[in-house]
């Protein structure tokens, strides 16, 4: 009895190394060191998440800390994306969240950079995460941030190549709809004329004037006062752009 307990605690302990080894070399793609969020947005993140790694085969992590400890947020993204985020086999990308500083920044190795872009995928995702961000809506901002990387990969993987808002726009289609919108609004103006019982042209100019209608007799101007007021003008939003040859990314405040 007293060796079967012994093989009993053995196999607990080297289940217990296994598993800690394991989570070791698969981390979570959340962590929320911050503590951001609560136990069922947790888990909805990680599903939203890890349905999008699954499907593409790629790494996306989300990382918040209260403090980046004076390192640059994009030299810091970089480091975690390098050290713990990088076995997705078609990319890695990771968003880190400094709370002290309030900035933010999405690194991406150079695959990912591949199928989503400094100036085109970078931009779209932040302009479906940052509002939330904002708003202190974090377990939402990660599961947009999660949902717009999988368009942006599910676009790549149909096109070729990755998303750029400049392929959206079409010439063609510009111009159609100026014609249209030019040729309706003159129809519509000719019939509200038509309809226009008492509106007629006049045959002279000196018709629409009423010389009896304005009579000036007296004119002096006073000068009473002067108020100035100067308004601080805005500063432009800080932001974070990569400068690393071998990363690929791009942040800010929120």
């Amino acid at each position: 009895m007293k060796g079967y307990v012994t093989k009993c605690m053995l196999f607990l302990v080297c289940l217990f190394f296994l598993t800690m080894n394991a989570l070791a070399a698969n981390p979570s793609s959340l962590a929320d060191g911050a503590q951001l969020l609560k136990g069922s947005e947790r888990i909805a993140v990680l599903n939203e998440i890890g349905n999008v790694e699954k499907k593409y085969g790629v790494r996306l992590a989300v990382v918040t800390v209260a403090s980046t400890k004076q390192v640059k947020i994009g030299d810091y993204a970089n480091q975690i994306l390098d050290s713990t985020y990088k076995d997705g086999k078609n990319g890695n990308m990771v968003l880190v969240l400094a709370m002290d500083t309030r900035d933010y920044y999405i690194a991406t190795d150079k695959t990912m950079r591949q199928r989503i872009t400094d100036k085109g995928g970078i931009p779209a995702l932040e302009e479906q995460f940052l509002p939330l961000l904002k708003e202190k809506k974090y377990a939402d901002a990660f599961k947009a941030y999660a949902s717009e990387s999988g368009e942006l990969l599910a676009y790549y993987e149909a096109n070729g190549k990755a998303y750029d808002p400049h392929d959206q726009f079409s010439v063609t289609a510009l111009a159609i709809a100026l014609v249209l919108g030019i040729g309706g609004g003159f129809l519509i103006r000719r019939y509200l004329i038509s309809t226009m019982s008492n509106v007629a042209p006049a045959l002279a100019a000196s018709a629409y004037l009423d010389e009896d209608s304005f009579d000036l007799v007296e004119k002096d101007d006073t000068f009473l006062f002067m108020n100035v007021s100067r308004v601080a003008k805005a500063k432009k939003e800080e932001r974070h752009d990569s400068t690393d040859s071998s990363h690929g990314g791009g942040g800010g405040k929120f």
